[in-house]
């Protein structure tokens, strides 16, 4: 039976992880008022899984309403949003939010989570949601000034939760990482295996060689 896999994002770091574990999928992105949807949910815990379902229903209504559903179709969503002394934190958009996000949590810790949800469609309707949220702390390296505006002229942190990435030029800033670091980098691999299990979907069967 053939089966499609829809990653609900738009981030090129969650596609890329899709690719590099041999996953073949469409990529469909979700637009939704990320700010109006947390708005009432404190816990950046809670943030990250709201927003992570959000996307995954509105990615799911995208394809029926454009009657693209066929054989059985999975759509993976997810999102991430970094906790920081408590308080949650998204992308800082501007250089001015992302130094003085930097300046704040150099030579500390925070923690990424990021909220992963599983639509399962078939037979021309949601029919299963599967939701899970995984964190992992992040420790950051006491770097001066000068390192952190050379990081934020380059523009990468700016469209990223907490303003960081473990794939580009934030990697030479982060010390150490307790938990999944995929679930750094946007997209949990073992959660992602497990969520398809639970819908009877083996995330081998459906690997191809990678190079």
């Amino acid at each position: 039976m053939s089966i499609n896999i829809v990653l609900g994002s738009a981030s090129p770091a969650r596609a890329q992880i899709l690719e590099r574990a041999g996953v073949a999928f469409e990529q469909v992105a979700a637009d939704l008022d990320e700010q109006a949807l947390v708005t009432d949910l404190p816990e950046p815990r809670a943030q990250a899984q709201a927003l992570a379902t959000a996307k995954g229903h509105v990615v799911a209504d995208i394809l029926l309403a454009q009657d693209r559903v066929t054989d059985p179709t999975y759509v993976i969503a997810a999102d991430s949003v970094f906790e920081f002394e408590g308080q949650a934190f998204g992308k800082p958009h501007t250089p001015e939010v992302a130094t003085r996000r930097w300046q704040a949590q150099r030579g500390n810790t925070g923690i990424l989570h990021s909220g992963h949800t599983v639509i399962a469609v078939l037979g021309g309707r949601k029919q299963r949601v599967l939701q899970e949220t995984v964190s992992a702390t992040v420790a950051f390296a006491d770097v001066p000034d000068a390192v952190i505006e050379a990081y934020v002229a380059t523009g990468e942190p700016l469209g990223v939760a907490g303003g960081f990435t473990l794939e580009g030029h934030g990697a030479t800033m982060i010390t150490g990482i307790d938990g999944d670091p995929n679930a750094v980098l946007g997209l949990s691999l073992r959660a992602v295996r497990e969520m398809l299990q639970r819908l009877d979907v083996s995330l081998t069967s459906i690997w191809h060689a990678t190079t």
